[in-house]
């Protein structure tokens, strides 16, 4: 019973995909964004880390002018879900101690009959969607979908329990989504990729994974078994459960390595390339107001240009209506990646003349994030033309592929 429920519980912390939700993106010139789906274990950095050897071998193996249409992105999960709830269930039997709980799942102390008890009713009411947090799901579909909005593919490289919510993700997808996402599958738990369970799937599990084969030979997490191991190294790594990503199934020359590479490159070569269905405009800000006669549009770029009534064009952008007679719109552009800069624009107001209180409307777009803001103003005493009041801020920085991220605070 406790070497099951270890097993199992190694299991359920060894591995799981997951999503980091980034700022929207344009300007770039990359084709397909590959994601690494991490484990529940696995601590931001390290599944960085995981991420960053996979760039290196990729670079290593493609052509550098396919390797330069590929940008890269990190699945995150944090940890939640049946873990969670087993060590919230636990924690006051163990008087609080979470050292101890921890202690317990590693095997350093001796794991008490009600523990393993509580472990086993536990994994047997699990299936995979207790793995897969309804959170950390919409944020992966949401921001797959995104990318191929913007006309890119997908491909995630999924570890261990990733393949749950890359599969789960996969299912969330509409028809013409599906067509640009694809998985590669590492140490799968799950009973397929993407719903194929033929040998053919791309998938690659160690024969001698000690984590799939507990969970095969248990057979109570899963409604139906993982899919069967299909790979062999020749030499085993220093990982004692010969699950680890880096450490196991990316050894360099190692066959699951020349595996897992050789259905990435097949997966990159066989995606469609979506139709593009959303304008990547750069930044637009526009105010509107009521009856009043007149609100001002302030817009502070990050090399301290101050865009306004009176100095209507900045470097990276301008303000081509400046409205004195009520209702609006003020509108400032950027139109154009070429003028666009790194940095802060500092959005601000001005009630500039009126008799009574009046309520802005402000619309801000940047890359492919909105965000509306209503912002009630009193009086004349709102703002002035050299002291406007700030109300929001668009942050642009780099990404890695050349491309601008946006974040509207």
């Amino acid at each position: 019973m406790r070497y099951i429920s270890y097993t199992l519980l190694l299991f359920l912390l060894g591995g799981m995909a997951l999503p980091g939700a980034a700022a929207a993106s344009i300007c770039s010139t990359k084709e397909t964004v590959v994601f690494f789906g991490n484990g529940i274990k696995t601590p931001e950095q390290k599944a960085y880390e995981s991420m960053d050897l996979l760039k290196r071998q990729l670079e290593e193996v493609l052509p550098t002018e396919e390797y330069k249409l590929l940008d890269f992105k990190l699945s995150y999960n944090e940890t939640g879900g049946a873990i969670r709830d087993l060590f919230e269930a636990t924690i006051q039997s163990l008087t609080l101690n979470t050292s101890r709980f921890w202690r317990i799942i590693w095997l350093h102390e001796f794991m008490p009959d009600w523990f393993a008890d509580k472990l086993v009713l536990l994994a047997t009411a699990l299936d995979k969607s207790a793995l897969v947090t309804n959170d950390s799901l919409k944020d992966h579909v949401n921001t797959y979908a995104t990318i191929i909005a913007e006309g890119k593919k997908v491909l995630l490289v999924a570890h261990s329990q990733g393949n749950f919510f890359g599969n789960q993700a996969y299912r969330l997808l509409d028809s013409g989504e599906r067509q640009s996402f694809a998985m590669v599958s590492v140490a799968n738990p799950d009973s397929n990729v993407l719903g194929m369970n033929t040998p053919d799937a791309p998938y690659t599990t160690l024969t001698d994974d000690k984590i799939i084969q507990a969970i095969i030979d248990a057979n109570v997490l899963l409604p139906s078994k993982p899919m069967a191991p299909n790979t062999v190294n020749l030499h085993e790594s220093d990982d004692p459960l010969q699950h680890n990503f880096v450490h196991t199934y990316m050894v360099e020359g190692s066959n699951s390595n020349v595996g897992v590479l050789a259905d990435i490159i097949f997966a990159l070569d066989s995606l469609a390339a979506p139709t593009p269905i959303v304008q990547t405009g750069v930044i637009t800000v526009s105010l509107t107001w009521g009856s009043e006669p007149d609100m001002d549009l302030h817009v502070y770029e990050p090399n301290g240009v101050h865009v306004f009534w009176d100095n209507l064009v900045g470097y990276s952008g301008f303000l081509d209506r400046d409205d004195i007679s009520a209702f609006g719109p003020e509108h400032y552009t950027v139109s154009s990646c070429e003028t666009l800069q790194y940095g802060v624009y500092q959005i601000a107001l001005d009630y500039y003349k009126g008799d009574g209180p009046e309520r802005g409307t402000l619309q801000i777009e940047a890359g492919l994030l909105s965000r509306t803001f209503e912002v009630a103003m009193g009086s004349e005493e709102y703002g002035s033309p050299v002291n406007p009041v700030p109300v929001a801020s668009i942050v642009v920085s780099s990404e890695e592929n050349g491309g601008y991220e946006f974040n509207i605070h």
